[in-house]
């Protein structure tokens, strides 16, 4: 997603778990997937290979993919964890509590995205600036951030919908902006 959203040019290359090449295992042994080659050197963990690309790809030739407000690295964090337990649980007692845990998550990432950034308060201005405008977590572009959350906030909507008959709630504007851009801006 990010060597897409940068517009470098990259090939994706299908590796069959059970039948791993002799190459691929000298690359990466262990077969830790996915990796990145970059010429000779091989990353593996995701995160430093974020880092190597917002590293290697930046301006002015490629976007800057970093988010300026370290709060947008962080919004949504617990969101994954909470859905994997409301998800997985198998004790129908507990999904009352399990659920309203997702929703607690769900309305702290909705909270920032509604909440506008320092940038986008203008003190002299006379127009309410109470709710953010913006179509991400950092502002109007996306950011590696994005990157992180979006796909997972994707899996927490059709999963929930498909095995608990959970939708995220219409009081949640952000997070549906989110999911479905312009949502908000046609309502």
């Amino acid at each position: 997603m990010v060597l897409w959203v940068t517009g470098v040019t990259f090939s994706v290359t299908t590796i069959d778990t059970k039948r791993q090449t002799e190459r691929v295992q000298k690359l990466c042994p262990g077969g830790q997937l996915p990796f990145l080659l970059h010429g000779t050197e091989v990353h593996t963990d995701t995160n430093k290979m974020e880092e190597f690309l917002e590293a290697v790809l930046c301006p002015p030739r490629y976007l800057k993919l970093a988010a300026l407000n370290p709060e947008s690295n962080t919004a949504g964090l617990d969101i994954f964890a909470k859905f994997s337990a409301y998800i997985k649980n198998s004790n129908p007692a507990l999904s009352d509590n399990l659920e309203k845990g997702l929703l607690e998550a769900l309305k702290i990432l909705d909270n920032y995205l509604t909440s506008p950034l320092p940038k986008e308060v203008d003190e002299t201005s006379a127009e309410d600036e109470s709710i953010s405008q913006r179509k991400f977590l950092n502002g109007n572009e996306l950011t590696l951030a994005d990157c992180n959350l979006l796909p997972k906030l994707h899996i927490v909507q059709v999963m929930c919908k498909k095995y608990r008959g959970f939708n995220i709630p219409e009081a949640f504007p952000g997070m549906l902006e989110s999911l479905e851009p312009g949502r908000r801006r046609l309502q």
